[in-house]
């Protein structure tokens, strides 16, 4: 044949083809149902009636080269929709190309022993057909997948503002902001506050959390930025290697542990209180352990019960000298616990570290070996420490 006849013949070839569409399709479905997935998830008339467009669209594309741009509108609808229905890249790139061994193995069939070399010469067209649509498929896929993964972060957004508003404390709406956020209702949770100027690090550090696997929720509270990720259930007060990593160079306010989804408001609550309370900068990192006395000295203070005049007030009535080694006494005592740490880290001999503590008792009638008045004296000091 000269290449005019080979070219006519492969029209004949192809166009008797429009016959077989239905057997073409049944040959497709045969073989993309073996996939668990597609079996699960793909209606089976879904995938016929697309698989049956398709097979009409590469037929018209290996007759008529103009006929490829025809194929983008339905290739993109199928990536779009098997994006929509979950059906993982790979699988559906998969699927697609199936459609080569397919057409391919059909033209044989049909072919009579002087038509070999004709369907030979057009393999790379028939190639270049399935491949330009799981190409287009593909790219509407993941243009689809991002905007799914916008439509997600934006009812995220909307599920977390309600979790943050009196309209949303509710059960209900409980039951469907873990749903949104794809977490345990009764989930441990870690509730952060930094001040909103940190907002942005807090957001980048976020992304890159995302992209390793731990995912932190943000929400604007006043001037902070709160955000709060799922932890163990075993999780502890203090924070993990990883957490300090997620938190590194920022300045962060650390509330109690919410131990379920309807907890994090008031956990945010707390973590900004610490925030606002201890003006935290630079890249410290503040929990209620280390807070603790500063916010109770500062919230008693506001309903007038200063605690100075149980402690301070009556050790400024000794002579200067005694008074600071008194103070002195007290704090390094508050802080180890211990008479033994005391008296190395102040030099002295134990019984010297008792003498003073029986001369605070005198003084303000507290027993600092005595878990309440230590607890009291923590807090009148804490502005000094």
């Amino acid at each position: 044949m000269n290449d005019d006849e080979m070219i006519q013949r492969w029209r004949t070839l192809v166009s008797e083809r429009y016959d077989e569409l239905e057997i073409l399709t049944d040959r497709f479905v045969v073989r993309v149902l073996r996939d668990p997935l597609y079996a699960r998830i793909v209606d089976v008339g879904d995938l016929r009636e697309t698989s049956r467009q398709t097979f009409a669209f590469m037929l018209d594309a290996l007759i008529d080269v103009e006929a490829i741009t025809k194929i983008e509108s339905i290739a993109g609808n199928l990536g779009r929709r098997r994006a929509r229905q979950g059906i993982p890249l790979e699988n559906l790139v998969d699927a697609v190309r199936l459609d080569f061994p397919v057409l391919w193995s059909t033209l044989l069939e049909r072919a009579d022993k002087d038509d070999f070399a004709v369907i030979a010469a057009h393999a790379e067209r028939v190639w270049n057909v399935v491949d330009t649509f799981a190409r287009l498929a593909q790219t509407s896929y993941l243009a689809e997948q991002a905007e799914l993964a916008r439509e997600r972060q934006d009812l995220q957004r909307q599920y977390i503002s309600l979790l943050f508003e009196a309209v949303g404390q509710f059960e209900v709406n409980f039951v469907q902001i873990a749903q949104a956020l794809g977490v345990p209702r009764d989930a441990y949770f870690r509730v952060v506050a930094v001040p909103r100027l940190a907002g942005a690090d807090l957001r980048r550090n976020a992304d890159r959390a995302a992209a390793g696997g731990r995912r932190m929720f943000l929400h604007e509270l006043g001037r902070h930025m709160i955000g709060f990720w799922q932890i163990d259930r075993g999780a502890t007060q203090a924070l993990t290697a990883q957490e300090r990593r997620l938190l590194a160079s920022l300045p962060v306010a650390v509330a109690p542990i919410a131990r379920e989804i309807a907890d994090i408001p008031l956990a945010a609550l707390a973590a900004t209180e610490i925030a606002d309370q201890l003006g935290i900068s630079g890249d410290s990192i503040v929990d209620l352990k280390d807070a603790w006395p500063q916010l109770a000295k500062r919230k008693l203070s506001e309903i007038g019960c200063d605690l100075q005049q149980f402690v301070l007030v009556p050790i400024r009535s000794c002579k200067e000298s005694e008074r600071d080694r008194l103070i002195e006494t007290m704090m390094v005592y508050l802080r180890t616990g211990s008479l033994i740490e005391t008296a190395a880290a102040l030099y002295c001999h134990r019984n010297t570290i008792l003498n003073r503590l029986k001369r605070i008792e005198e003084l303000t009638g507290l027993d600092m070996t005595k878990p309440l008045d230590a607890a009291l004296a923590t807090v009148a000091l804490a502005e000094l420490t």
